[in-house]
């Protein structure tokens, strides 16, 4: 193909800031479409970004463009229609993370893919992180040994989105668990390997979104009613994982820690130790710094570099998002591990609705 030619499905603000600008980068790309289900913020978009054509119904797009990839920004609730009617139109498609705002929604995704030989990549971006990549590779070298326990962590201190796409559940379909918890759980997985996830004990909470105190506080900008904050701001899961693994994971949008955020993972290993930010290893009774190399196999013994390559983690999806459409295979975070994802996020959802712990459910072995 001469030009990957892209349609752009949901015109806010994660398409405007990380999709469209970084495939202007790419000289064998051409954003050639834009579609949202408000047809005057399409048009404005296109306007913006020079995009020749807008569309008010991605559908109408699909049909009237030759599109080889289509980037789906729409909220959580609406990944799967665009996703599978693109793929099934013959683009390949990234979406925004999380896969989907149900196991259910993902599974339809992902057999799609499957029927139509079409790839289907969820955007984590954060697999392009360098100490997130260290990490695995420090991982994969079994440095650390048998990895036994892992703790995920993504939290804030204060950082409710006031937005109706993150708190309304019937757009979001959950809250911070879906948000950014699902970045934790992905890091963790990535890292370790795609471990075979068991059974789930989960919890949520809304101690702060549904209050009136914070509510009129309000969060960048924007207050909300406590009675439409529908989701969790808080959401813990015990996973158990086949062969003895066992993980936390701890998400939140708004909780009493000693810092504006957190975003780690740490392991323990029956010979070492280590975590992700800071980056830590620990062997035997010292504490030694990680050799702080993006790539490459892990060498103790070599001096540290003072920094971390600066990784524009955000272009990274978008330029092996479009190597993975030209060689015709997933480079990153392809739809079989995201599935896995899912269920996980699912399970924790369930477990905490039940109120006793739940196996996790696992289409991938149907």
């Amino acid at each position: 193909m001469d030009k990957v030619r892209v349609g752009i499905i949901g015109c806010g603000g994660i398409a405007s800031s990380t999709h469209v600008p970084n495939y202007l980068k790419l000289q064998d790309v051409s954003v050639v479409a834009c579609a949202d289900i408000e047809a005057s913020r399409a048009r404005d978009f296109a306007k913006r970004f020079n995009i020749p054509a807008y569309y008010g119904d991605y559908q109408d797009m699909l049909d009237k463009e030759s599109l080889d990839a289509v980037s789906v920004c729409t909220p959580n609730v609406a990944h799967k229609g665009p996703s599978v009617a693109a793929m099934k139109a013959g683009a390949h498609v990234l979406v925004e993370k999380p896969m989907a705002a149900s196991l259910k929604d993902s599974v339809e995704m992902w057999e799609t893919s499957k029927k139509t030989n079409r790839i289907l990549i969820v955007g984590f971006q954060t697999r392009f992180s360098p100490s997130i990549v260290l990490l695995k590779s420090i991982v994969a070298s079994g440095e650390l040994g048998s990895i036994y326990y892992a703790r995920a962590l993504h939290l804030r201190r204060w950082g409710i989105p006031p937005s109706p796409t993150f708190i309304d559940v019937k757009l979001s379909g959950g809250g911070a668990l879906l948000d950014i918890g699902c970045y934790a759980v992905d890091t963790a997985m990535y890292v370790l390997g795609f471990p075979e996830p068991k059974t789930v004990a989960g919890v949520t909470y809304a101690r702060f979104g549904r209050n009136k105190k914070y509510a009129e506080m309000g969060c960048w900008g924007s207050k909300w009613r406590p009675e439409d904050f529908q989701v969790e701001d808080m959401a813990i899961g015990f996973i158990k994982f086949e062969g003895g693994l066992s993980m936390i994971m701890e998400t939140s949008w708004a909780s009493y820690i000693n810092s504006p955020g957190v975003f780690n993972l740490v392991l323990l290993g029956d010979e070492g130790g280590a975590q992700m930010d800071p980056p830590e290893i620990y062997k035997g009774l010292e504490l030694e710094e990680f050799n702080k190399r993006a790539y490459g196999p892990l060498n103790l013994a070599a001096k540290p570099i003072d920094h971390f390559p600066n990784v524009d983690i955000y272009y990274m999806r978008i330029a092996n998002f479009i190597e993975s459409v030209k060689i015709g295979k997933p480079l990153f975070s392809s739809a079989d591990e995201g599935i896995i994802v899912q269920s996980i996020l699912d399970a924790i959802y369930k477990s905490a609705n039940l109120g006793r712990e739940v196996e996790v459910e696992k289409p991938w072995r149907n």
